[in-house]
């Protein structure tokens, strides 16, 4: 158990340490912004799934994806393409709103 506590310090040290340079270099920040976009998405079409009781493969018949595309967009991949996402959303009877600001 301590070990862990002691693991879980190091690790946020490391993370202090490196902190500064990463919110320094505009790649980085570039990079990080388009990661959690993809993460915000599949958590969004995770909880959306979930809600209607749906499995993977239910959503993936639904939608006439296969199981792992469904996957794979539940996991944040970055590769994903608006027609996935389209057809993930309309499996759910969703519609996919984007918005550029």
């Amino acid at each position: 158990m301590m070990k862990n506590k002691t693991k879980a310090c190091i690790d946020t040290e490391l993370h202090k340490k490196h902190r500064c340079k990463c919110e320094k270099s505009p790649e980085f920040r570039k990079a990080y912004a388009a990661e959690k976009l993809m993460y915000s998405i599949a958590g969004s079409l995770c909880r959306m799934r979930l809600k209607q009781n749906l499995t993977p493969q239910k959503l993936a018949q639904l939608s006439g994806l296969t199981h792992r595309e469904i996957s794979m967009l539940e996991k944040g991949d970055p590769n994903a393409t608006i027609k996935t996402l389209l057809k993930a959303a309309e499996g759910m009877g969703k519609k996919l709103v984007i918005k550029i600001r």
